[in-house]
């Protein structure tokens, strides 16, 4: 059966908010996503380190066509980590998730490149990234199931978009990790040793953040339920039996913000620089403007979603990319930084509304023994489908057309796609949580 809306959430005293927990949440995702980002930010450098057998067009499809293959294994990640957390707890599953992603990001750091190895380097190269990828790929749902059941019922929508957030600051902090790298070292030294200085630095500032984590508390909901003997020992077979209908819909809610996300981090840096004429250092000081005004307004679209619900915000953010497609894209086709900035800046504004309540409109679909393992499978498989390959895809529209304006049609398609799911849903934002 599928799930219905819970009960209404009934009026309750304002409580305090769990400060250091929530810091804690927001930290450690901000440092999984920096080292996940990091692989999309140097695809300029890292495919001729890889590839550099091949042309530079061809260099780059292999490069993101190993970004697309962790993506494979991303639903197959948030089944695993989504259960565990369901079992097991949300903060030991987010603690776990912050170590793994840090490790697996210093590893690719000390890699050999293809003039030491070959083919193997390529090999491990794939190995670890999948690895990566399935790791982080419940993170944001399981981060805010243990926001939203803190008991903050008629702010949890706010409460719960500080995830995006880090997320979101993860991104801007390793984008501009690369941008002081080519800033401060010449294209030799960054293509011999000094693209590995990132890398192998987020080992350290994870491992610190993986302290942190370890000294908060655990949701008080899991807590209560493991108490009473509440929790599901087959959470992943349980959700495939009975929550069908919410699978579904999660997919629907994520598949524009997937391709938002993974068009501007993994599409987007070798497009402004290879065709666009920008240099590295103004490619990514746009995108980090860019990154920096949605995080801003995650929060501010956040705190309407409580007062309005979570399918207008979603839905303005799917009109929102609709109509500034065409105007972002002529923007950044001028060519020139202050252009490029302009362009996406408009794309933030789109951006941040449905990033702001994604994870919080999934996460109340789903009953409590089934939060985590529900809702990161619908997410991930819309990561799978609409993120891992929109890198491919757009370079593929680009290549083939050679107008700019040809990839208007593809961001139009899933903002389309994702207003369906969004106008044919239930509002969540009145779903009891405990």
């Amino acid at each position: 059966m599928d799930s219905e809306p819970a009960n209404n959430q009934t009026a309750q005293p304002v409580k305090k908010v769990n400060s250091k927990l929530v810091s804690a949440v927001v930290l450690g995702n901000t440092i999984a996503w920096a080292d996940f980002a990091l692989y999309a930010y140097f695809s300029p450098i890292l495919a001729k380190v890889f590839f550099p057998f091949t042309s530079y067009s061809t260099s780059l499809t292999l490069y993101f066509l190993i970004f697309a293959a962790g993506f494979v294994f991303r639903p197959l990640g948030a089944m695993i980590s989504g259960a565990y957390a369901d079992k097991h707890g949300r903060r030991k599953t987010l603690l776990a998730t912050v170590i793994i992603s840090s490790v697996c990001t210093a590893m690719i750091g000390v890699l050999p490149g293809y003039d030491k190895l070959g083919y193997f380097s390529i090999a491990l190269l794939l190995a670890v990234r999948i690895l990566q990828t399935m790791a982080i790929s419940a993170e944001p749902t399981n981060s805010t199931a243990l926001l939203i059941e803190l008991g903050h019922n008629q702010r949890r929508g706010f409460i719960s978009s500080s995830v995006m957030c880090g997320v979101f600051l993860g991104f801007s902090i390793g984008i501009l990790s690369f941008y002081l790298i080519t800033v401060k070292l010449d294209d030799a030294q960054i293509a011999l040793w000094g693209w590995r200085i990132p890398f192998i630095s987020f080992l350290f500032i994870g491992l610190l953040v993986a302290v942190l984590l370890n000294t908060v508390d655990e949701s008080p909901v899991f807590l209560a339920h493991k108490a009473r003997g509440e929790i599901n020992k087959s959470p992943i077979q349980t959700s495939f039996n009975t929550q069908i209908h919410s699978l579904v819909i999660s997919f629907g809610y994520g598949i524009m913000m997937a391709m938002g996300n993974y068009f501007l981090l993994g599409f987007m840096p070798s497009f402004l620089t290879h065709d666009i004429g920008l240099t590295l250092e103004e490619a990514n000081l746009a995108i980090l403007v860019c990154l920096l005004v949605s995080t801003a307004l995650i929060p501010v679209c956040g705190l309407i979603s409580d007062r309005v619900g979570r399918r207008p915000v979603m839905a303005t953010g799917a009109v929102l990319f609709i109509l500034t497609s065409y105007p972002t894209f002529s923007f950044i086709a001028q060519g020139e930084l202050s252009y490029a900035i302009i362009g996406l800046v408009i794309y933030a504004v789109a951006l941040a509304p449905t990033a702001a309540v994604l994870t919080t409109a999934i996460t109340e679909m789903f009953p409590f023994a089934l939060r985590c393992t529900g809702g990161a499978i619908g997410y991930n498989v819309a990561l799978t489908v609409a993120g891992g390959l929109t890198p491919l895809i757009c370079q593929h529209i680009y290549r083939l057309t050679g107008d700019i304006y040809s990839l208007v049609y593809y961001i139009t398609l899933m903002a389309l796609i994702h207003l369906l799911f969004v106008l044919f849903s239930k509002e969540t934002k009145n779903n009891a949580i405990d």
